[in-house]
């Protein structure tokens, strides 16, 4: 399946951009990270839990959730998903002072038509996310698992809203902009393995394949 060349240059500037916050909330962990034992990050009071209005239009956005801290800082999860095909591609967790949190807030907006949401349905998008993405055999960020943390003891089964991974009922595979050849033949082979040679669609830039 061939894509647009303008198209895709917008697609690996906004992906830029992307890997530029996640790098800069990244860097915060040292400075703010193990202040509270981990009970306390769990039953933190909720701050804000917010996601993109458009993410199963667009087929990938960030999701964060947010509770707010004994001293008032923000301990935040962030979560970039993959609703199309991969799932959980980018996920940490990270303790920011209140203007920090903000700062990441507007950057990603810059990109990203944010909405809130609540609590437990965050949980479960992220999670039905990954379980679709594990489905076709793709594993989860490995910082998602202490990223997880911000979920406390939300229930997301409280969520009653459904949701429809893949892209017109198939996978959909768009490679990043930091994904080699060699990553993005292996994730196709991945699908066409499981899904067979029509059981998916892709785009990928022709020096990526």
């Amino acid at each position: 399946m061939a894509t647009d060349p303008r198209k895709r240059q917008k697609q690996l500037a906004k992906k830029k951009a992307k890997r530029k916050t996640v790098a800069v909330a990244k860097k915060t962990v040292d400075k703010h990270g193990g202040m509270f034992p981990q009970t306390t990050l769990e039953k933190a009071p909720i701050h804000k839990c917010i996601a993109p209005s458009r993410l199963f239009e667009t087929g990938i956005g960030t999701v964060i959730m947010a509770r707010k801290l004994p001293n008032g800082n923000i301990g935040a999860g962030f979560f970039m998903l993959d609703v199309w095909c991969l799932g959980v591609k980018n996920a940490f967790f990270t303790i920011l002072t209140l203007p920090e949190y903000q700062q990441q807030l507007l950057e990603i907006r810059q990109r990203e038509n944010l909405q809130t949401i609540s609590f437990p349905c965050a949980r479960k998008l992220i999670e039905d996310s990954a379980a679709y993405a594990e489905e076709l055999g793709f594993s989860p960020d490995p910082d998602y698992k202490k990223a997880k943390i911000v979920f406390g003891d939300i229930k997301a089964d409280e969520c009653l809203e459904n949701f429809e991974f893949g892209k017109e009922g198939k996978p959909f595979y768009m490679n990043g902009p930091y994904d080699t050849p060699e990553k993005s033949r292996k994730i196709i082979n991945q699908l066409t393995k499981k899904c067979g040679p029509e059981g998916f669609h892709y785009t990928a830039h022709p020096s990526k394949l």
